[in-house]
């Protein structure tokens, strides 16, 4: 068992850059979502600028604190803002299409001067870690007998990528983790992104990484990518071990012995 914990790649400043993949996000990732649709609008006149004193500077746009900070901007707005990219398959068209629209929606609520840059997976995570933040200021508790989560990434439903079946283990991993350890997932969720914090926490991860993955299986994970995925698990977990059987989330009771 080898797992790979990849950091994000620095920022290309040639240009053109933007409309590029990521360059070294983990293969899984989609093409970023700027690239589908035009510019956002004008921000209004009297919008300050980071030029103000008392203005602090936003982070770069597209890095994984201003996706959080466009998910904040969503859901404080709207609470159910999440719902239809949260409900949709990962990697099919209805995602993307639900992406998109929330990621115009994001710059809008952001009155950015800027397209955003970003994938569909960090939006979902971002998403999903800012659901968990509102709603489980308090743990959820595990359910006893245990109760686990249906999972969420289908190879059958991920009709956008060719090689979906590869991209399997990586969910387990997380749904495993975040059932395991919810309150080691929880720190790293607390940490902030690209930071040391972070990197402790997954760090502190590594056990549990490795009773969740088949002996002899090797996977190299970029952070940003695993903490989208860790979140989204996470949040889920939580509303299963809230809400009980009757979560949508629930996974299927196992049918009793003959």
């Amino acid at each position: 068992m080898t797992i790979r914990i990849r950091p994000r790649p620095a920022r290309r400043s040639h240009a053109g850059a933007g409309r590029a993949l990521l360059a070294a996000l983990l293969a899984m990732l989609p093409a970023p979502l700027a690239a589908q649709y035009g510019a956002p609008p004008a921000p209004p006149p009297d919008l300050p600028t980071s030029s103000s004193p008392q203005q602090q500077a936003p982070p770069a746009v597209g890095s994984p604190a201003e996706v959080l900070r466009a998910a904040a901007c969503l859901i404080e707005r709207d609470g159910e803002a999440a719902t239809p990219l949260l409900g949709s398959a990962p990697y099919s068209s209805a995602e993307r299409e639900q992406a998109v629209r929330a990621l115009r929606a994001a710059e809008r609520c952001l009155r950015m001067r800027e397209r955003m840059s970003t994938s569909v997976m960090a939006l979902r995570g971002a998403m999903a870690e800012e659901l968990y933040e509102r709603r489980f200021a308090e743990p959820a508790a595990p359910r006893d007998p245990p109760l686990a989560s249906a999972a969420f990434f289908r190879a059958d439903a991920a009709t956008t990528r060719d090689d979906a079946a590869a991209l399997a283990p990586t969910y387990e991993l997380a749904g495993c983790t975040a059932a395991r350890r919810p309150e080691l997932v929880r720190a790293l969720l607390a940490s902030d992104p690209e930071s040391a914090g972070e990197g402790a926490a997954l760090q502190a991860l590594s056990p549990v990484f490795g009773e969740c993955v088949a002996p002899g299986t090797t996977l190299s994970i970029e952070r940003a990518a695993i903490r989208a995925i860790l979140a989204e698990s996470l949040y889920r977990w939580s509303v299963v071990q809230r809400d009980g059987p009757a979560s949508p989330w629930a996974a299927a009771a196992p049918a009793p012995a003959n």
